[in-house]
C-alpha cells in the first residue's frame, strides 16, 4: 500500500480509495483508512 500511495502523490492525487471486503477493512484501517460508502478512503 505504501507504494501505491507514493505513485498516487507523484500523480497529484489527493486520495487513495480501495474497495474492499469486510473482513480487510480493518487491516485498511491500521494504515488510515476510513470508510466512505464501499470504500476504504486515505487523504494524501
Amino acid at each position: 500500500m505504501a507504494m501505491a500511495e507514493e505513485i498516487a502523490k507523484r500523480e497529484c492525487r489527493e486520495k487513495v480509495l480501495v474497495i474492499s471486503g469486510v473482513g480487510a477493512r480493518e487491516y485498511y484501517r491500521m494504515l488510515g483508512y476510513s470508510r466512505e460508502d464501499c470504500y476504504m478512503v486515505k487523504a494524501l
